[in-house]
Parts: structure tokens; sequence; C-alpha cells
């Protein structure tokens, strides 16, 4: 299952096929972007095998420039997807939602930013960590459950709970990424 109502904050076990779609979907960005995606990838939680997530695929496309996405965009807004604020950072941030029963799913999230910038370096290297150190990946999980439980269905305080273990898993994730590139 992909997709989770607006205004709710819920975790599924993690499903293979979420694998699958996050390739589908890299396909099409890829026809979308073009030669502009430097490259693109499955990032978030769904993206980390064996924990629960929010059934929400999230996607980094990684760019030279936002300069000269206006076709790209265009695209992506056809196809149905809507830009959103993105309160983290400058990047941009599309959504797609299908409408079931007069409610809103939400089923991906496309984020787009400078590639090699510190925000694509965050998703790309918390992803690997946590699957190369499955235990760590749990802790992550524990705390994700415990704030699921705890935020009525908030998302701000869900996605705020989150900010202490990113502060300090991060540079953690960081100095792994280097180490394996090495």
């Amino acid at each position: 299952m992909i997709g989770l109502q607006r205004g709710r904050v819920e975790l599924l076990e993690h499903q293979n096929d979420w694998e699958s779609l996050a390739l589908e979907t890299i396909k099409e960005l890829m026809n979308i972007f073009g030669d502009s995606a430097l490259d693109i990838q499955h990032i978030g939680s769904t993206s980390i095998h064996n924990i629960k997530s929010k059934p929400i695929l999230d996607i980094a496309v990684g760019v030279r420039s936002f300069e000269g996405l206006s076709n790209a965009l265009s695209l992506l807004e056809q196809k149905g997807y809507e830009s959103r604020l993105n309160r983290f950072s400058s990047d941009l941030l599309y959504v797609y939602e299908n409408i079931e029963d007069n409610e809103r799913i939400r089923t991906h999230q496309i984020h787009i930013l400078i590639l090699d910038s510190l925000q694509w370096h965050n998703y790309v290297d918390f992803r690997d960590y946590m699957n190369a150190f499955p235990d760590k990946a749990k802790e992550y999980e524990a705390l994700k459950m415990e704030l699921s439980y705890s935020c009525n269905n908030v998302q701000t305080v869900y996605t705020d709970g989150k900010k202490a273990y990113m502060d300090q898993t991060l540079p953690v994730a960081r100095i792994y990424a280097d180490v394996i590139k090495k």
C-alpha cells in the first residue's frame, strides 16, 4: 500500500513493493527532467529496509541549478504534482495526492535540490547509514513509533520530534559516507 490521508500520521510495516514503485517514479522523473536531473534517488523512511514508515515515497532529484527547470516543473504539474512549501529548506517540493472518497491521499513527495548540497547528503547519507546498520534503523523506527503514538496526528509534532535524533545521527552518517567512498 502506498499513500496516507492528509492529517494522519501512521506507520506501516516495510513493504517490498515500495522499492519497485520508487523505481517506476524515478524512471518517470528521468523522462520529465531529462539532462537537468544529474541524479535521482529514493530517500526517506520507505527507502530504509525493514522499518515501519509512513507509506509515502520520497524521491530526491539532484540538479545543477534551479534555473532552466520551468519546462520540467510544468510537466510535473501536468502529471498532477503540486508545489508545496518546504518548511525545512529552500529546496523545491512537489507532492502527488490522489482523491479517494473526498479525501486527499498523499503518495509521493518529490524533493528537487542541488546535487551535492548539504541537504542532498543528509538524505542520501542518512538512508545509506540506516541500511548499513540495522540496529540504528531499529532505533530510529522506535522513535518514529513513539512519536506516531504521541503526536495526535499532527505532522509538525511528529517531524519536529525527530529533529534531535537527526542532529545527532547525521554527522555520524556523513563520516560513514566519507569512509565508504574512499
